[in-house]
């Protein structure tokens, strides 16, 4: 959330800041992901975090506007509502399920039309709770709500005679200033006491907004639902969500403590942004229901069961007022196996169930390596988009110069094992952030890219509804997929379709074509599961087997078009010349010509199914195939290539004995850039140092090394990224070392030559902290915690948690939170694969104690009683605590093909360990010019674990 993955992961762009004529490279370099306090310096006094909150945008908005960075042009969408003004989103319903939204800000706030922007405010996160019971005034005229006291209690008495009820808000479990600061004076220590009490028309609260300490002057709020009324203490901008559960009130505060929300919303349908006339979204005149699933201060983590609450909140409000609705998620976490997770099916479900409603999801942040696409993206009745890098982000408008071109995003998340995404949007904006975040109005991912089409879609459903035309989710799926332009040298996994053109989409809706009539399901059998919406082989083509490939095809909703002409699109891939449907499924036998598919890299091609008696509509359908093909090689392979602006070039290698680790070296010519990423075999970003930059502030080359213990067997991918506006020479190096190293079961170190000749080896051996490992249970009603004490030696904490797949496949988020002993938020590092490592320098803490905090969020409420899961800590010294010796005087000869086994003793007594921990010892083999490394926790005076 998309908090932590609405941010551009492992990746950094050329922001507004380039045009209002400061330095900016345009680089694609990576960079450390926002912290809460972005724009902001903060310090620490001992007790509280205080900060100096910036006041001002990061630009002027209005020179924002012209600039264009709120980026419509991309879509078509301000030509749209140009040529017809009626049509801009009014009468649509855009729900925004994410982190709340500040109702505040003046682009939400009205329509063009004059209406409320927000229909609705919902917290399904549990994070605005407040506990209450039943309080009484004392013998003057106010009440202790637990320790804390306000006055003007008689305020209540000419609202009702009935119990008052009262409870806490607090800022500190909020997370940290300035989005936990409510009052906006510099910390996030305050308290505040709320009083409940039952009015003539209904429930309201009353509290000391102005901070007089007295409730006289203040007035009551109804719930938002109710009456649209909002209040505040300072920055954030409060709603109120008031229920009664056995004649006593349940109140939720909703708010927008992490900005992304409010930011989404306005992409979507914000109007006149910043108070600035014209400055619009891309459907002003849509309304927005405000549907909050987020934990904010746990990074941004959804709750057990909210998305599924959130979105049947969205059907049920939507089809009470008879409006039409469109969903937006803009949130994602990475995918084990794509297709498995609970949450896809969770949508698949409610979208076949809703067939009215379009459901909208970020494909993801972990681009550019295939097979990224996070879930929900990967849903199949979900419309999944990618994000585009808009080019005025790359370089300012400048008269007489041609504007910089659109490039597909970096991070954007890819497709592989699904057939994802489905399209790509401007994924950087100029938005609405709340007060307390002034200067992050410009922020990125595919998160942004997602309401540029939710927002889409509403332009068209408010145009068709006002013609009277009926009009379902597939038909404005299918209108915008059609009609969209595919991006040069992208696949369809890379981007689905490619760019949709908003004017278009409208006029093939108003034609009618056949293609959008029907839900089409396709699965390749024999895939990753029962889900697989394509055909992967990330292995190549092991037997001649793997050249056959079949697809189950199922209509969804009733009979199509009697039969379909199959088109592919790439001269390997060969399907029959026409599919029959006669109301059953069916089956598609596609096969690939072997000859074809013997260069190394990524081969891509989809059979296209178009309706026989409409063929100007567009595909119904495509049955997507991937081929991996990774590079022939031994020990070594060296690329060297000329890599376009804006473009990429991947690399596959396979790994079949992974003890000796790997290294990957990118080297760039002077004044160039390119950022290298290196992912594993499942497809999940390297968990160590997923991406460097070579060129500009940085070294023009760069290496990822792989320890031997990280090191997975299977297929690898190394992906080399140009900047938007200029090309690079690079060269590549991907080199597997002479030696190995690997633990035998007696916990002895084995170096291993995996060469035909004998190798002369230079061992060291250091300890370099000391590491704890623990295997946790987690509870869907509990939280699991690790307490641990800092060594005076530490400079680094590691945290290391391995979740079993079949938990990742049912959960929405997994939290991991260090806190310090007061309950203070120190670091929220959530996982974002069922394998995770957060690397925390110590002086970051300032805490000499923390507690870890495990909190999973599953799709919806298990009935398990829970699941095991490993988790190491492990600190890190500047300097080595401690070198041994091993062999003779750290040298080794190995015979040709043989291995050389080694005793590992370390005197326990002559390094100081915390509590559980033992010491963490760093093997290092060099032979020549190449070496591997192994960490291994040491378990007893001469034996080693991991």
């Amino acid at each position: 959330m998309t908090s932590r993955r609405s941010q551009l992961r492992n990746a950094v762009f050329c922001v507004a800041i380039a045009i209002a004529g400061e330095a900016c490279a345009g680089s694609p370099a990576p960079a450390a992901a926002p912290g809460p306090a972005r724009g902001q310096t903060s310090e620490a006094d001992g007790t509280a975090v205080r900060v100096t909150p910036r006041r001002d945008p990061l630009l002027p908005p209005q020179f924002a506007r012209l600039a264009g960075l709120m980026p419509l042009r991309s879509t078509g969408a301000d030509v749209f509502v140009a040529d017809n003004p009626t049509f801009d989103g009014r009468g649509v319903l855009i729900g925004i399920l994410d982190s709340g939204i500040d109702a505040g800000v003046p682009g939400l706030r009205e329509t063009p039309a004059g209406d409320p922007k927000i229909a609705d405010l919902r917290d399904f996160s549990g994070e605005g709770h407040i506990a209450l019971r039943e309080v009484a005034p004392d013998t003057g005229d106010g009440v202790w709500v637990d320790d804390q006291y306000v006055a003007g209690f008689s305020r209540l008495a000419g609202l009702t005679r009935a119990p008052v009820f009262g409870g806490l808000f607090r800022e500190r479990p909020l997370g940290v200033p300035p989005g936990a600061d409510v009052n906006g004076d510099g910390d996030n220590e305050d308290v505040f006491p709320v009083l409940v009490a039952r009015a003539s028309d209904g429930w309201v609260v009353l509290t000391d907004t102005d901070g007089d300490g007295t409730l006289a002057n203040e007035r009551p709020v109804r719930d938002f639902r109710v009456a649209g009324e909002t209040f505040a203490y300072g920055p954030l901008t409060i709603a109120v969500n008031l229920t009664e559960q056995r004649g006593e009130p349940r109140l939720e505060l909703f708010f927008d403590n992490s900005g992304h929300g409010t930011h989404v919303a306005g992409i979507a349908a914000g109007h006149d942004l910043f108070g600035v006339s014209g400055f619009d979204g891309v459907a002003p005149g849509a309304r927005i229901l405000g549907l909050k699933i987020s934990n904010n201060a746990r990074g941004g983590i959804s709750v057990t069961g909210a998305m599924q609450a959130a979105m049947e909140y969205a059907a049920e409000f939507a089809a009470a007022r008879n409006l039409p609705l469109v969903l937006n998620l803009s949130f994602g976490i990475g995918n084990a196996r794509e297709g498995t997770a609970a949450i896809d099916s969770i949508i698949d479900a409610f979208a076949l169930a809703h067939p009215d409603v379009l459901f909208v999801i970020s494909a993801g942040n972990d681009g550019p390596g295939i097979s990224t696409v996070d879930f929900p993206g990967s849903a199949e009745f979900a419309l999944t988009v990618c994000a585009l890098f808009p080019g005025v982000f790359a370089r300012p408008p400048e008269p007489g110069v041609r504007p910089a071109p659109d490039v597909l995003g970096w991070w954007s998340g890819r497709g592989g094992e699904t057939q994802k995404p489905d399209l790509c949007a401007p994924g950087v904006a100029f938005s609405n952030v709340p007060p307390w975040n002034a200067g992050g109005e410009v922020s990125g991912g595919t998160s942004m890219a997602a309401p540029q089409i939710s927002g889409a879609a509403a332009l068209l459903l408010s145009g068709l509804t006002q013609l009277g035309q009926p009009t379902r989710a597939v038909d404005l799926q299918h209108a915008l997929e059609a009609t969209a332009t595919l991006i040069a040298g992208a696949t369809v996994i890379d981007v689905g379709t490619g760019v949709p053109d908003v004017p278009a989409a409208f006029r093939w809706l108003r034609a009618a074509h056949q293609a959008g009539r029907f839900s089409i399901r396709a699965l390749a059998d024999g895939g990753n599961s029962s889900h697989a919406s394509a055909a992967f082989r990330r292995n190549g083509l092991a037997d001649p087997g793997d050249t056959l490939q079949r697809f189950t095809v199922a209509a969804i909703g009733g009979q199509p078009f009697a039969r379909v002409l199959l088109r592919p699109d790439v001269p390997w891939l060969h399907a029959p010349d026409v599919l029959d449907f006669h109301g059953e499924p069916v089956t598609v036998t596609v096969t690939y010509d072997a000859a074809a598919l013997t260069d190394p890299g990524l081969h891509v091609g989809t059979v296209w199914a178009v309706p026989e008696t409409d063929t100007l509509g567009g595909a119904a359908f495509g049955l997507t195939n991937t081929v991996i093909v990774p590079e022939t090689w031994v020990q070594s392979f060296t690329k060297r290539r000329y890599l376009e602006p804006g473009r990429s070039d991947r690399y596959f290698f396979r790994v079949t004995d992974p003890d000796g680790g790997l290294s990957v070296q990118v080297t760039v010519d002077p004044e160039r850039e390119a950022t290298l990423y290196l992912f594993e075999p499942g497809g999940r970003p390297f968990r160590e140092t997923s991406s460097v930059t070579m060129g500009g502030d940085a070294k023009l080359r760069q290496i990822i090394r792989v320890r031997a213990e990280d090191a997975v067997p299977g297929v690898y991918e190394v992906v080399i990224v140009a900047p938007p506006l200029d090309g690079v020479t690079y060269e590549l190096k991907v080199r597997r070392p002479r030696v190995t190293i690997s633990v035998t079961p007696e916990r002895a170190l084995e170096f291993a030559n995996r060469t035909p000749r004998r190798v002369e080896a230079r061992l060291a051996a250091v300890v370099v902290g000391a590491r704890r490992a623990e295997r946790i249970r987690v509870r869907p009603d509990w939280v699991s915690t690790i307490r641990s004490v800092v060594p005076p030696w530490a400079t680094d904490l590691v945290i290391d948690v391995r979740l079993d797949p079949e938990l990742w496949s049912r959960v929405t988020d997994f939290g991991v939170t260090l806190f310090d002993t007061a309950g203070r938020l120190l670091i929220e590092e959530p996982l974002n694969y069922p394998a995770g490592r957060h690397r925390i320098a110590i002086d970051s803490l300032g805490a000499d104690t923390f507690e870890i905090e495990l909190l999973p969020a599953f799709a919806s409420q298990p009935t398990d009683g829970g699941w095991m899961v490993e988790v190491d800590v492990t600190y890190l010294a500047e300097t080595p605590l401690l070198s041994l010796t091993l062999g003779a005087g750290n040298m080794i000869s190995i015979p040709a093909g043989g291995s050389i086994t080694l005793p590992i003793v370390i005197p326990g007594s002559l390094i100081p360990l915390p509590e559980g921990f033992h010491p963490l010892l760093e093997v290092t083999a060099a032979a020549g010019d190449d070496e591997t490394t192994r960490r291994v926790m040491v378990t007893r005076a001469s034996g080693a674990s991991r």
